[in-house]
């Protein structure tokens, strides 16, 4: 027994490839490209965590080169009942700093120094003369500084 010829099924129209466009990488960086890039990692690393139940902090820029790169750096953990994650850095500090004539609450806070905005971002008491750890905020480079500049600098930004 011989079997009928199969007709041919019209073929469904297909869907266009999708191809991305390679985009050329610049000349520098700039200031608001490097922005953007972080607003754009933040929220595709954001995206990812919370298909996993945790959250992100930070996408703070550092090192910050235009002609060549920068680093950016993410915290991904468990969400504590504010929604922050557990920090090490800020336990430490919360549990030194009255040693060293800070306040715990002074974690996270800003002054200026010769014309530069810093930010509070750890101590470290194996360094007693420089045990205060912050950050340029402009561009994330890090600094050691002696405990009592720091109260000083702390002090006038109140005035």
């Amino acid at each position: 027994m011989k079997k009928p010829p199969r007709k041919l099924q019209p073929s469904a129209p297909k869907a266009p490839v999708q191809t991305r466009v390679k985009v050329p990488p610049p000349r520098n960086l700039t200031p608001e490209l490097c922005d953007r890039l972080r607003r754009d990692m933040m929220k595709a690393c954001r995206a990812v965590a919370e298909t996993h139940g945790l959250t992100v902090e930070g996408g703070d820029l550092a090192d910050i080169d235009l002609r060549h790169s920068f680093e950016i750096s993410f915290r991904v953990g468990i969400p504590q009942e504010n929604g922050t994650i557990y920090s090490p850095d800020k336990a430490m500090f919360e549990v030194l700093a009255p040693h060293f004539g800070l306040e715990p609450s002074d974690y996270g806070r800003t002054f200026k120094t010769g014309g530069d905005l810093h930010r509070i971002v750890g101590i470290n008491p194996n360094r007693p003369k420089y045990p205060i750890s912050t950050e340029r905020v402009s561009d994330g480079r890090g600094f050691k500084m002696p405990a009592e500049n720091v109260v000083m600098y702390l002090q006038r930004s109140e005035v």
